[in-house]
């Protein structure tokens, strides 16, 4: 078993020889290509100074090593090797990036643990449980930096401003009662469908409009409710989360109000034609015969026609509808369209939609954590999606995003509970867990960007996420006593 004994040490004790795995800060912030270097010449370390890079992690088993006294990384490397015996420096192998593909086989030792995770509980002596792991915080730093320019320099159209000018906890309350009268038209559109009734397209705008004014006031307030799951309300909840999603991204993107609404619209209606598909086929917990996955890839068509018998409904949004299931790279259905040849908003809400069906419990597939889903769509996206929409909707969500359980550099576990675009790996959160067996009596929020004192270094890091069901912890309790505790305040993060 290989011990990752990492070290933090200031750039004056730097030596040539010295191999660094961490310089402290994203890609584009630094003058090297990669965060992890041998150090081959004193111009090294003066590029650091330089630059003002204070402080870094090396690694001793890959170069020169400092003074033997203990340094305050070795409780965490001890910790990293508990959580996954094949940790070896922030996920790299004998120099080789490990395998993130969710299709990547599985550690040939599989534990109890893993196998029957609702058996376990946190605080139990089992160890950390190898649980995510290949979702190290290194693979981010060395991928984001290329994210992070890209929309960096992107020049976006004048539109709306990107502020939010009313706090997440005033807006909070506002969002609740929105997306409660949300989740009844929904539902009743939905029924109305399934009754042959045509869609009241009056009553789908009044909702569509109080959710774009909530977005306008505070982004994160409607988005973060998106993360009660329902499994047995699945089409519906689906299609309001979509929407929310859907306007936010649009709102990330500068997109006009009318824009906005067109999306909205399209958003919350592009699974409507699902109600003509028979019941036994969309609950169907196994594989589709060939017969039910032809009829289920016409709900699109089935979508767009409902739409235009329905009166007053935009075009933009009809033609969303219709292409909410089309790829990039012409594998999509229901007319393998490529290309510019598929719309913005039906590419927009083709990765949304794609991002929330997997993230939901549904008969046939069990959901997947939402950094899973991000990891996934960022790494094989280009293929299906548009590259640029990819990173938009990364930045938007953000790479940990709200509801992700991860365990912090101090040990600490916390749930993130908002995010920034423009520090996409230093989220807040909500600090729950002392350790893997300590529960704190009251959580708190923090920053991940804020830094200790005196030093260029963070007081807190993500080494990386965590499945909450191998935890046993039931996340939507501490989100919900979160939620219930901003109402009427302003959090201080």
């Amino acid at each position: 078993m290989v011990r990752a004994n990492l070290k933090k040490i200031r750039v004056d004790d730097l030596k040539v020889g010295m191999f660094i795995v961490n310089l402290g800060r994203s890609w584009i912030r630094h003058p090297f290509f990669r965060n992890q270097l041998t150090i081959t010449s004193d111009r090294q370390i003066e590029k650091l100074k330089k630059h003002e890079i204070l402080e870094v992690y090396i690694d001793p088993s890959r170069g020169l090593d400092v003074s033997p006294a203990k340094t305050d990384w070795d409780d965490i490397s001890i910790l990293a090797e508990k959580i996954d015996p094949h940790f070896k420096t922030l996920g790299e192998n004998e120099g080789q990036t490990r395998s993130l593909h969710p299709d990547a086989s599985p550690s040939p030792s599989v534990s109890h643990f893993e196998e029957n995770p609702g058996n376990h509980e946190v605080g139990s002596d089992l160890p950390f449980g190898q649980a995510g792991t290949t979702d190290s915080m290194a693979y981010w730093e060395e991928k984001v930096g290329k994210v992070e320019e890209n929309f960096v320099e992107q020049d976006l159209p004048p539109g709306i401003p990107f502020e939010d000018h009313i706090p997440y906890a005033k807006e909070l309350r506002t969002a609740q009662v929105i997306q409660k009268e949300a989740q009844t038209v929904v539902r009743n559109i939905m029924e109305d469908v399934r009754m042959g009734r045509s869609i009241e397209s009056e009553r789908v705008k009044r909702v569509v409009n109080v959710m774009v004014d909530s977005i306008l006031r505070n982004q994160d307030a409607l988005v973060s409710l998106t993360q009660v799951k329902n499994y047995d309300e699945y089409t519906f909840l689906h299609s309001l989360d979509v929407c929310i999603l859907a306007l936010s991204m649009a709102r990330h993107m500068n997109l006009s109000r009318d824009e906005m609404m067109q999306i909205g619209i399209g958003a919350l209606l592009h699974d409507v034609g699902k109600m003509r598909i028979s019941p036994s086929i969309l609950k169907k917990p196994a594989t589709l015969s060939e017969s039910e996955w032809v009829e289920m890839k016409k709900h699109p068509i089935y979508s767009q026609e409902i739409m235009e018998a329905s009166h007053d409904i935009p075009d933009k949004s009809k033609e969303l509808a219709l292409q909410h299931h089309e790829r990039h790279n012409g594998t999509g259905y229901p007319f393998g369209l490529k290309g510019e040849n598929i719309g913005v908003f039906g590419q927009i809400v083709g990765v949304i939609d794609f991002y929330d069906a997997v993230t939901t419990d549904r008969p046939y597939q069990k959901a997947i954590q939402p950094h899973e889903a991000i990891r996934h769509i960022y790494e094989k996206g280009h293929m299906e999606f548009d590259r640029l929409l990819v990173e938009r909707f990364i930045q938007c969500i953000g790479i940990y995003p709200f509801g992700t359980l991860v365990l912090l550099d101090t040990e600490e576990m916390a749930v993130v509970c908002g995010t920034r675009g423009e520090a996409l790996l230093r989220p807040q959160v909500l600090v729950i867990y002392r350790n893997s067996k300590t529960l704190y009596p009251e959580p708190f929020t923090v920053d991940l960007s804020e830094k200790s004192e005196n030093s260029s270094w963070y007081r807190r890091s993500i080494i990386m996420p965590l499945d909450p069901r191998k935890w046993n912890i039931e996340l939507e309790m501490y989100l919900g006593d979160f939620r219930e505790n901003l109402n009427g305040q302003i959090p201080s993060f």
